[in-house]
């Protein structure tokens, strides 16, 4: 079991479909399953969503055993109460809990196969949502099951909580938390993409450097600088970078513009500052170590950049790439 933790943008939903894909590789009759939330989730619509996908992927395998075929006429039609999940395309017939048709799916999976469940944006998961995590890691069945959750700093800060600690240990073993780039990484990730695709070209060592110095390393912004500034066929060079910043920022801009859309300049280079310590959580001292004074911290947490968890405790509650992004809009140079 994974639990990968990140700001937006850090790349967890990359991994995650990189997982997916070396799965499918290994095991082409792995049934992999990917829960992206998009509204506030239940145990019940949770377990009922990875049920409606491993449905789907059943109906359309041939050669489905007796099993199968049973477990997918059993639930054709079938609402789950409370999630607006019907599974099939038949009306309504009778309702029934997640957990009920989770067991029943379980029981029906063929042998020898491998049930790999990705969900994302788990901060999303209300408290019986995170239960269902447990449920799910915890489940015996005819398959191997294995789940990998991607989500938050909110994530994080529910899971350290006491009474979400049986949930945090099934992931002890496996824990990671995305972060920013290193100098090699962010050259792997510019040149991999290439090789994978069989296109010609490449990036020359300054312009990658460079990719990294207007990054700060952050998965996001290095995939809008290779979008603008790679072309197929050729070796990317220093001015090349330098040209193609206008349009990697308008490729990134429909989420980073609106974001701390009002800071003034000051307020960006405080963020960055705190962005590059690399650590979530820091000391009111620290941060004045900085050269951030104290009522600016106030003004942070105002902006809700930062949010103070205790006295004297601050947490970067903001993606690190919104500050890089608008210190690249506006021109500003960072230390």
């Amino acid at each position: 079991m994974l639990l990968l933790n990140g700001y937006r943008g850090s790349g967890k939903t990359s991994v995650l479909r990189k997982i997916e894909a070396l799965t499918l590789a290994a095991r082409s009759d792995a049934i992999v399953v990917e829960i992206p939330l998009r509204i506030h989730s239940s145990e019940d619509r949770l377990l009922a969503s990875v049920v409606q996908e491993v449905a789907r992927q059943l109906e359309g395998r041939a050669g489905a055993g007796d099993r199968v075929r049973a477990f997918l006429s059993r639930v054709h039609g079938l609402s789950i109460a409370g999630t607006g999940v019907t599974l099939g395309a038949s009306a309504a017939s009778r309702p029934t809990s997640g957990l009920a048709v989770w067991r029943e799916c379980i029981d029906s999976l063929p042998d020898g196969s491998i049930l790999l469940i990705c969900v994302d944006d788990a901060e999303l998961l209300d408290t019986s949502g995170l239960g269902a995590l447990k449920t799910i890691a915890e489940t015996q069945g005819r398959v191997p099951i294995v789940l990998i959750v991607a989500g938050g700093v909110e994530l994080a800060d529910r899971l350290s909580q006491p009474d979400t600690s049986p949930i945090a240990r099934i992931f002890s073993a496996g824990r990671f938390d995305i972060g920013e780039l290193s100098p090699s990484e962010t050259g792997e990730a510019l040149n991999a993409p290439i090789r994978a695709a069989d296109l010609h070209g490449g990036w020359t060592t300054d312009a990658i450097e460079l990719v990294h110095r207007l990054s700060r390393g952050y998965p996001f912004l290095v995939q809008c600088l290779a979008h603008a500034a790679f072309i197929e066929g050729s070796t990317v060079e220093v001015s090349r970078v330098q040209a193609s910043v206008p349009e990697a920022l308008e490729v990134g801009g429909s989420w980073l513009e609106r974001e701390c859309a009002s800071a003034s300049d000051e307020d960006i280079r405080a963020f960055a500052k705190i962005a590059d310590v690399g650590r979530p959580r820091l000391r009111s001292s620290e941060i004045l170590s900085l050269g951030i004074q104290s009522p600016y911290i106030g003004r942070l947490v105002r902006q809700k950049i930062l949010k103070k968890i205790s006295r004297g405790q601050y947490e970067l509650r903001k993606a690190p790439v919104i500050a890089y992004y608008h210190a690249l809009a506006r021109g500003l140079r960072l230390g």
